[in-house]
């Protein structure tokens, strides 16, 4: 079974050309994610309690139509069968029995106070609507070609809007970032995202911000001020 919950598309939510962008449409899923563990148990926040935390290691997001500004749609979510440190969560979104996007995710369960991985067998997740996972069009986990010349195409210094509970910034505003420094983004829509998680940016975190392009793919890393990567991306675009 599968977690819903149904949204009605704010025009505040869209962007210049009235469609839900890649960080409104992370949004969604992860409301819907987060509705399930506080209506299914447990809670993020009583993991939280119990120094346990879920952090997001990678993710895929497949968007087969626009969403536009006033669309009513249903987005799901659900746990998938899983072992060892990697715990699988996917989703996708609805419009008049269209699926409009699916997305997978590779999540790991950390102790918050000692920052070590826990195998998923240390939280009962016999409560979460659970069903099979999604097979995405292209893997989750993010490669960037390590042949394409990069070059920095800006800064971003995290800010106290950006950051969850857990001090970092969420992963729902990472595509705003990078998507804002796509050339000519207007004329742009994202067809296909995935980002890998590597290390958490935290509150007053610089961050740099390189790009690189193979074709209509662009390529994104972000890099903390001591060196270490924060995200690498890889979006697949189209012409409007």
């Amino acid at each position: 079974m599968k977690w819903e919950e149904k949204f009605k598309v704010k025009f505040h939510e869209t962007d210049a050309n009235e469609v839900a962008g890649v960080s409104q449409i992370f949004k969604y899923i992860q409301e819907a994610a987060m509705c399930q563990l506080e209506n299914q148990h447990p809670t993020y926040k009583e993991l939280f309690e119990q120094k346990k935390a879920f952090i997001l290691s990678s993710i895929r997001l497949e968007m087969h139509a626009p969403i536009f500004a006033y669309d009513e749609i249903i987005a799901r979510s659900w746990a998938c069968p899983s072992r060892g440190v990697n715990f699988v969560r996917c989703y996708e979104i609805e419009r008049d029995g269209e699926i409009l996007c699916e997305a997978a995710s590779s999540w790991a369960l950390v102790s918050t106070d000692e920052k070590r991985l826990l195998p998923v067998e240390d939280i009962d997740c016999s409560n979460y609507f659970m069903d099979e996972p999604i097979q995405t069009e292209r893997p989750v986990r993010v490669r960037i070609p390590s042949a394409l010349p990069t070059s920095l195409v800006g800064e971003y210094t995290v800010q106290l809007s950006d950051i969850d509970l857990n001090g970092h910034m969420n992963n729902t505003n990472y595509p705003r970032i990078i998507c804002n420094c796509l050339p000519n983004a207007r004329k742009l829509r994202v067809r296909s995202i995935g980002i890998y998680f590597p290390n958490e940016a935290a509150l007053g975190e610089n961050l740099k911000i390189y790009m690189s392009r193979a074709d209509n793919r662009y390529y994104f890393r972000t890099v903390r001020q001591d060196g270490k990567t924060n995200i690498e991306a890889e979006l697949i675009v189209e012409e409007i």
